[in-house]
């Protein structure tokens, strides 16, 4: 009997994996969050978090992709939608997320 094997719908391409690393490294570098992970949500898809350092290790951010609509979709660590779009265009919005959450001056939105 052969064995049934279920993929993940949303999976995200090694070129975004690599994008999504590189904004993690400099999130971390610029000091608005102690760490990246990677991890999977309960449909097995992946998902790419963004954790805040201190006393507890608390979560920032998570990214996920949704196929359907061909989008990247940030939330908070409550879940809250923070935005949506291409992937440069999250990336953008999250620069400043993370800035105000850091309470850092945030960079100007394009």
């Amino acid at each position: 009997m052969a064995e049934i094997i279920h993929l993940p719908e949303n999976i995200i391409s090694k070129n975004d994996k690599q994008a999504f690393e590189s904004f993690g490294a400099h999130a971390i570098v610029h000091g608005r969050v102690a760490r990246w992970h990677w991890a999977r949500d309960n449909y097995g898809d992946e998902v790419f978090q963004l954790y805040r350092g201190g006393t507890e290790d608390v979560l920032a951010v998570s990214i996920t992709r949704d196929s359907e609509l061909d989008t990247f979709c940030a939330s908070d660590g409550a879940g809250k939608l923070i935005t949506s779009g291409a992937l440069g265009h999250v990336f953008t919005e999250l620069e400043y997320y993370l800035s105000l959450l850091h309470e850092d001056t945030p960079p100007p939105l394009a």
